[in-house]
């Protein structure tokens, strides 16, 4: 099952959640996401953060779960997108399946901003 989602962003910029569901046993399914962007002018959607990105060799060295976090974050998706993708993909399965999220995404976002705002904090009190 895969559930494909556009939003258009506030800087001429569109965005696609991809929301893939793998069966793995009767009545569960693994979800699984990819992050999408689309420039104004590009033809295209492409992955957030390329080869010609500064982070593409940091993204390279991590694992899979956190360069897909990473590649949310860099794609200017918000949790209340991703939550409204989800909720769509589980509509359109039905009730029939038990959904299980292999990233965990709602957590770990909210951890993720939670590090980045403390670094902000951490450097603002530094130049005090």
């Amino acid at each position: 099952m895969v559930h494909e989602k556009i939003f258009k962003l506030t800087v001429d910029r569109e965005a696609k959640i991809v929301v893939k569901g793998s069966l793995i046993s009767s009545g569960q399914v693994v979800i699984d996401y990819d992050f999408l962007v689309k420039e104004k002018n590009d033809h295209a959607f492409r992955a957030p953060i390329g080869a010609d990105h500064p982070k593409y060799w940091k993204l390279k060295r991590l694992s899979n779960e956190k360069a897909i976090l990473l590649q949310l974050v860099y794609s200017g998706l918000s949790k209340k997108q991703l939550n409204a993708a989800l909720k769509e993909f589980k509509e359109k399965a039905g009730d029939d399946y038990v959904f299980e999220d292999t990233l965990v995404v709602e957590k770990k976002v909210r951890n993720l901003k939670g590090i980045k705002g403390l670094a902000l904090e951490n450097r603002t009190m530094a130049t005090a």
